[in-house]
């Protein structure tokens, strides 16, 4: 190679290198198994495949999470606020697993249904949840994202659908209890894993 080049017989090399990364993706589920935090878990994971990279999914709160082997290099860790907390098992995971978790380069979102895009009030609240969670486990991300949530009115009892209902005519969001409504900025999320 070095006489070809030193001939001039080749002009340009181009070495190209791929990198890459095994991340677990984290999240956890309420009690009425909201979907949307999986959701936006298995959104991130397709992005970070797409990008060449292993990912392994992990619900803190199914059995698979007892079996995790720290071995990725990096995390996404998130779950959705309900009464201004995040989820039991995802707190129980992450006090758990903290040294492991902090030594490598994590981030976390958090999903919840305070106007964080277009209120100041509601993203202090939202981000209130964010501190006591990090506060509570220990946990260090590198990167923090909040995520605007959904209403599942059709998965609501009757009193908390009314209750929601009432929030939302407070926030400016449709208070149409016949159907589900998501209000999560895709691209967003997007930039969230770009970012990291």
């Amino acid at each position: 190679l070095a006489a070809a080049v030193l001939s001039g017989a080749v002009n340009m090399i181009t070495l190209t290198a791929f990198i890459v990364l095994w991340f677990f993706v984290l999240w956890g589920l309420n009690y009425r198994r909201v979907p949307l935090d999986e959701k936006i878990a298995e959104f991130i994971a397709e992005r970070l495949r797409i990008r060449g990279h292993r990912v392994d999914l992990i619900d803190t709160a199914s059995a698979a999470a007892d079996a995790v082997n720290p071995a990725c290099q990096a995390a996404f860790i998130g779950g959705s606020v309900h009464y201004d907390k995040h989820q039991g098992a995802l707190v129980h995971f992450v006090k758990n697993n903290l040294e492991w978790l902090n030594a490598m380069p994590s981030a976390f979102f958090s999903v919840s249904l305070a106007p964080v895009h277009a209120d100041a009030g509601g993203r202090a609240h939202a981000q209130q949840a964010v501190d006591h969670f990090l506060e509570q486990t220990g946990l260090r991300p590198r990167l923090v994202r909040l995520v605007n949530g959904a209403l599942l009115y059709t998965r609501y009892d009757f009193f908390k659908r009314m209750m929601m209902k009432t929030i939302a005519r407070h926030q400016g969001r449709t208070t149409e209890t016949a159907a589900d409504h998501e209000y999560t900025d895709w691209a967003d999320v997007e930039a969230f894993g770009d970012e990291f």
